[in-house]
C-alpha cells in the first residue's frame, strides 16, 4: 500500500515542477471541499496548478500530516471552460481524490463538478458549485452544493459558502479570510458552522506563494 501512496506522491512533485502557480501552507487544519468535513488537525496543504487562463487547466491540492509529515490526501482535478465572460462556467472531473489513514489505507473516489459564476465588479462575485463524488473502493458516495459570495475590502478577501451535503442531511455556513502580509505571504483563516449538527471549526494558516 506504500507503494500507491509513493507514486502519488511522486504524481504530485513531477506535476508542481510543470505547474504555472503553487503554494504551501502551514495551516492549524487541513483542506475539504465539504467544510463540516474539515480536519483540525495541523496540516501543510500544498497547492500547484496551470491556472485558469486556458480553456483546459489542471490542479491538485495536497494534505500532509504536519506532526508525521505523512500523507492525509491528494485531490487531482481537471477543468473545462465552457463559458468565459462575465458569467463563467465550467465543468471537470476529480480523478482520482485519495484519501490515506495513519495506517497508510488508502480510499479513491472519483467525482465531476460543475462551478457557475458571475462577476458583478472586480470587488464583487457570485459562484455555485456542485460536486457529485463517488468511492473507487469504497461505498461512500456524496452530492455538494455550494453557493459563495467572494468579496474584496481593501487587502483583505473573503469568501462566504453555504453548503448542502446530502449525507446525514448536512448543511452549514463557512467563511474564509485572506490578508497578505508581503507579496507572497498570506495570512489565512476558516471558519465553519454546522448547522445541523451545531458542530464548529476554525483554522489558522501561514500561506507561501512559490
Amino acid at each position: 500500500m506504500k507503494k500507491v501512496v509513493f507514486a502519488f506522491l511522486w504524481m504530485f512533485i513531477s506535476h508542481s515542477l510543470q505547474a504555472q502557480y503553487g503554494a504551501v501552507e502551514l495551516s492549524s487544519g487541513g483542506f475539504s471541499f465539504v467544510p463540516a468535513f474539515t480536519d483540525t488537525n495541523p496540516n501543510i496543504i500544498i497547492t500547484a496548478g496551470t491556472g485558469n487562463k486556458k480553456r483546459l487547466s489542471a490542479h491538485m491540492i495536497g494534505n500532509i500530516r504536519m506532526g508525521s509529515l505523512n500523507p492525509r490526501g491528494f485531490i487531482f482535478i481537471s477543468r473545462l471552460k465552457v463559458l468565459d465572460n462575465k458569467f463563467k462556467f465550467s465543468i471537470g472531473t476529480h480523478l482520482p481524490a485519495i484519501q490515506i489513514d495513519t495506517d497508510f489505507q488508502v480510499d479513491t473516489f472519483f467525482a465531476q463538478e460543475a462551478i457557475a459564476s458571475y462577476e458583478v465588479s472586480d470587488k464583487l462575485s457570485f459562484s455555485s458549485m456542485y460536486i457529485h463524488g463517488k468511492g473507487r473502493n469504497n461505498d461512500l458516495e456524496i452530492h455538494l452544493l455550494t453557493f459563495n459570495a467572494h468579496a474584496r475590502y481593501h487587502k483583505l478577501a473573503f469568501i462566504i459558502q453555504l453548503y448542502l451535503l446530502d449525507l446525514d442531511q448536512t448543511f452549514g455556513l463557512a467563511e474564509t479570510l485572506v490578508y497578505p502580509i508581503a507579496k507572497k505571504l498570506q495570512v489565512k483563516a476558516f471558519l465553519n458552522q454546522t448547522l445541523s449538527n451545531g458542530d464548529f471549526r476554525w483554522t489558522l494558516g501561514l500561506k507561501y506563494a512559490l
